[in-house]
Parts: C-alpha cells; sequence; structure tokens
C-alpha cells in the first residue's frame, strides 16, 4: 500500500481575531477557521468535483433547473459551488459575493476559481449587492453565508430572501446551506421562506450538522422531486451526485407516511 502523505499546512494567518488555516490532506486541500471549522474543501485533482456532502445537497437544485443560465452565490468561501458550475454549464453567467477581501484573495490564489468572463466576483454584503441590481434574473441562487458567529444575521433574514425572491427567474430555486445547531433560527428561516415561496422543503444532510432547504418561486419541488430510478441514475454520473440517496432523503423527511407508501407501490 501507498503511504499516505501527511498533512501540510499551506496557509495560516489571523482575520478578525480567528485564526485562517489551508490545509492539505492527501489530494484534499481544505479551508478552516479557528483552528478546527471545516469551511470548505477541494480535490487537488479534480477541482471541480463537490468534495463536502452539503454542498452536493445545495445542488439537488439541478433536479428542478436545467440548464443553468445565470447563478448568484453569496457566500463564496473557497469556491467549490462555483468550479462545480463552471465546469459543468461554461457558458452559465456565476455572480459569486463575499463579504470578504481575504476569503475572495484566498479563493483565488489557493482554491482554482476560474479565470473566465462568465464568473463575476464582487466584495459586499449581499444586501448591497441588490440595491445595485435591479433587472437581472437568476436562475438559481445559491446562499452559504457564514461569518464567525454562525448563519449571517443580514442574509438569513426575511428581507434578503424577499429580494432573492424578486431576482429568481419564474421557475428559479433558492438553495440554502444552514446549520442544524441553531435551531431558533433554522425555524425562523423555514418560516420566513414559506411566506415568501410557493413551495419550500428541507434536507437533513446525513451524518453531517447541515441542514439544506430549498425553495421554489413558482415551481411545485414535491411534484418537480419525482423521478424515476434510471433517470436519477444518469444524472448521478453526470455530476459525480448520488441523486438516488437525496431523494430519498428528501422524500423521508418532506412526505407523510401514505404518500411514502403510495411511492412504494406505484
Amino acid at each position: 500500500m501507498m503511504n499516505q502523505l501527511p498533512e501540510k499546512t499551506v496557509y495560516r494567518d489571523c482575520w478578525n481575531k480567528c485564526r485562517i488555516e489551508i490545509i492539505e490532506d492527501g489530494d484534499n486541500r481544505c479551508l478552516y477557521f479557528g483552528g478546527n471549522v471545516l469551511q470548505s474543501a477541494m480535490s487537488i485533482s479534480t477541482p471541480q468535483r463537490l468534495v463536502l456532502s452539503y454542498t452536493r445537497y445545495m445542488m439537488t437544485t439541478l433536479l428542478f433547473v436545467r440548464p443553468l443560465r445565470r447563478a448568484l452565490i453569496v457566500g463564496v468561501g473557497a469556491g467549490s459551488l462555483i468550479r462545480f458550475i463552471h465546469h459543468h454549464y461554461p457558458d452559465c453567467i456565476i455572480d459569486g459575493v463575499d463579504f470578504s477581501a481575504r476569503i475572495l484573495k484566498l479563493a483565488r490564489g489557493y482554491f482554482n476559481l476560474p479565470n473566465s468572463d462568465t464568473v463575476r466576483l464582487h466584495c459586499c454584503d449581499g444586501q448591497e449587492f441588490f440595491a445595485d441590481r435591479k433587472n437581472q434574473d437568476y436562475d438559481l441562487i445559491l446562499i452559504d453565508a457564514f461569518d464567525q458567529g454562525g448563519m449571517a444575521p443580514s442574509i438569513y433574514c426575511a428581507d434578503f430572501f424577499s429580494q432573492c425572491g424578486n431576482h429568481l427567474q419564474e421557475n428559479g430555486i433558492v438553495s440554502l446551506n444552514l446549520w442544524s445547531g441553531d435551531t431558533a433560527r433554522v425555524n425562523q428561516v423555514h418560516s420566513d421562506l414559506e411566506r415568501h415561496y410557493n413551495s419550500c422543503y428541507i434536507m437533513p444532510v446525513p451524518d453531517r450538522g447541515n441542514i439544506v432547504c430549498l425553495a421554489a418561486k413558482e415551481s411545485d419541488l414535491k411534484v418537480t422531486m419525482e423521478r424515476d430510478y434510471t433517470e436519477l441514475a444518469r444524472m448521478s454520473a453526470e455530476f459525480d451526485i448520488n441523486f438516488n440517496e437525496i431523494s430519498r432523503v428528501f422524500n423521508r423527511h418532506n412526505l407523510g407516511y401514505r404518500e411514502r407508501l403510495a411511492r412504494f407501490f406505484s
């Protein structure tokens, strides 16, 4: 057997009284905050692959919206979602928003952010970004905006969700990463989304503290989620995401017993 490469710290600094580290562990390059909080991970050999499971769950949106022409990512981090979308949809216009110039610099320098005219990075708060974008509608809005205290309060709030809805295409989807440890905030986010969107569902990510929430402006996500095994398997191979597993998790947490039983015998 080949010996496993030892961990290697390739970057270390302190920002806003928080330690930031980039560590290589075998084929993975990882961004950590505070010494032990994993923020993002990239496969060095296949940088477009979504390494962390919660990012794969966020891209459940591909079951509802394809092809992608315009996407907004709020909370760039190390750029996992940008790399993935740009690889599979190189013509898709991607706006990446992050309030930290330091994080954007690290993403460019250490995490292979695409150098492309279709990828546009914006160093500002999400609210500020929308203030300057009056007539741009997105097929997909991905929200993964965390600060040292957890889910960024200026982003995970009713006013921002309303702004997102105003900038979605009619069949557009919002996908959010939530932290299960903040139960009160998760419940409030779900309640706020239900007031602003036609369809809203949650998926706890197995063996993680993440909860992914999907919200649609017009579509009925529960109906759209109905795909046969062959189609899900084909998409799983195309995107390297286990859509069959995600479909089971979605159904387990969003369908009643009678609905699940009916699907089992259908």
